[in-house]
């Protein structure tokens, strides 16, 4: 048995933003859009986006007031590999927050990490062992 590939659905407040941002900064395209998700691919990268409907009427406690979905949340980071990261890092730092910008790390590879814009940490790196 082999795993075949990685494709993380995550979730989106605003689709037509996220598939704005990861279109004209980082160069993916739709693979595919049905109401309310889309699939975003680059090379062999697939990301996949939902905007979360509402939950269930039967699951939700009277007592509690907490908004269902009130922000994206990721307790780590997408860490996206690359074989030309400072040609990358040319094209979006201008275009992105950055969270931390390029270099050399300890543990051998050349990364830089964005923030998309739902606040995903998104970083690219380079092996340079």
């Amino acid at each position: 048995m082999k795993l075949q590939k990685l494709s993380p659905i995550l979730w989106t407040k605003d689709l037509k933003e996220t598939i704005s941002f990861y279109e004209s900064v980082l160069g993916f395209s739709g693979k595919s859009h049905f109401p309310n998700f889309v699939t975003l691919t680059r090379d062999g990268i697939e990301l996949m986006f939902i905007v979360p409907q509402d939950e269930p009427e039967d699951c939700k406690s009277p007592d509690n007031t907490e908004e269902f979905f009130p922000k994206p949340q990721l307790t780590g980071s997408i860490f996206i590999v690359t074989d030309q990261v400072d040609k990358l890092w040319d094209s979006v730092r201008d275009k992105a927050s950055i969270k931390s910008p390029i270099e050399d790390r300890e543990y051998l590879m050349r990364d830089f990490s964005i923030l998309d814009n739902n606040g995903y940490e998104l970083v690219f790196g380079q092996d340079i062992s």
